[in-house]
């Protein structure tokens, strides 16, 4: 790694590393288009049979990007909204690469399509002064430079051109690798009529407070993954608690007409075979075999397999896990794990790792997934091509 690089994260990444690794306290994804498929019963068990290497993403950019994390991808009307946390920057024409600091946010835009060839025309939203990428989430006038927010799950609203993101709101109490509160998450929105010109505003819940889910002692943060293609016109948001260092997920659903109302969500309290929805998030139940992910995950439901396929790293590890269950309530059942590299001899960790459903080929057999490498600071794509 250049030495210019390693000074900026001595002091900044640390931190961020820190928050990674406690995000036990923490939720967000998927992005899929609409689908009209009718959940199946699942039959037999699917296997993954290749999975391939395809590199590191985004890092030749003309916009001051050394380095990002998170990766959620919402695809609108004829681009995809791709979305990072804590963004590490340079001045793009100076000499000596300098350092322009962070943001707790940004976006790019890619071509729509599947396969990777999407990925390899893209443009960060940037400062038209500067150059440099913007945060698309910003700070209010007044606020601390100590708080951040960072992207999870999102969902485009093809009728209203808008696009809706649930965030995190972090604030930083010190100078320590641990000097962070966690105050709860939110829902976001942006008009994406040009949009090159997508800038977030944050959405009050209809209590008038700020934030929709707040931190308390084993309370339950919504907006790790945003189902988008259940049939019908059904949005599912993935929770996420923690009870004894353990991550446990949750479920609320909402119709997607009504997203920017918090009152119009309702909570799983049931079982799989016996589904009830409670309007109270107290009385959310564990989603039956959908656990052990850092907060960040993607569920969409899979043609190929019939299904619906989550995605998640196993916490903070270099592996990954794929579950598979007959509808977004589960039960999910694991039908594979597989290695996500790091750098070779690094003392690194691999985390945010979650499917991208837009670029599936064959219907979802075969699949596209990012991860974060601790070490590099990238996305990094696999190819993974599965079997039934």
């Amino acid at each position: 790694m250049p030495a210019f690089r390693r000074s900026l994260l001595s002091a900044f990444t640390r931190q961020l590393c820190a928050v990674v690794l406690t995000l036990s306290l923490f939720p967000v994804v998927s992005f899929a288009q609409a689908s009209s498929t009718k959940p199946l019963a699942l039959a037999g068990t699917p296997q993954v049979v290749k999975v391939e290497n395809a590199g590191l993403l985004f890092t030749d950019n003309s916009a001051g990007v050394t380095g990002t994390d998170a990766g959620y991808s919402i695809p609108l009307a004829q681009e995809s909204l791709w979305l990072f946390g804590d963004v590490f920057l340079q001045d793009p024409s100076s000499p000596s690469a300098a350092s322009r600091g962070a943001v707790s946010n940004c976006a790019l835009l890619a071509k729509a399509g599947t396969g990777v060839a999407p990925l390899h025309s893209y443009t960060f939203l940037t400062d038209p002064a500067s150059g440099v990428a913007r945060q698309v989430l910003p700070l209010l006038p007044g606020e601390s430079k100590d708080l951040r927010f960072w992207p999870f799950g999102g969902w485009y609203s093809p009728a209203e051109k808008r696009v809706y993101l649930y965030y995190g709101q972090v604030r930083v109490t010190g100078g320590g690798p641990f000097d962070f509160r966690i105050e709860g998450h939110g829902l976001a929105s942006a008009d994406a009529t040009v949009p090159s010109k997508i800038q977030f505003t944050r959405l009050p819940a209809q209590t008038k407070e700020p934030l929709w889910w707040n931190d308390g002692k084993e309370s339950t943060l919504f907006g790790s993954a945003v189902i988008a293609n259940a049939s019908g016109d059904t949005l599912y948001i993935v929770g996420v608690q923690e009870r004894g260092g353990r991550k446990y997920s949750k479920l609320a659903r909402v119709p997607k007409a009504q997203i920017a109302d918090s009152a119009a969500y309702t909570y799983f309290a049931g079982t799989p075979s016996s589904p009830r929805w409670s309007r109270q998030p107290s009385e959310a139940a564990d989603v039956e075999g959908l656990t052990d992910f850092p907060n960040e995950l993607s569920v969409a439901y899979n043609a190929y397999l019939g299904g619906y396929l989550a995605f998640h790293s196993i916490g903070v590890s270099d592996r990954a896990r794929l579950c598979l269950a007959p509808t977004p309530w589960g039960p999910y059942r694991q039908i594979g794990e597989i290695a996500t590299p790091h750098r070779a001899f690094a003392k690194a960790f691999c985390y945010a790792g979650k499917e991208h459903p837009e670029l599936a080929e064959e219907h979802g057999r075969i699949l596209y997934i990012t991860y974060v490498d601790s070490d590099r600071y990238w996305l990094h794509l696999l190819k993974i091509t599965l079997h039934r």
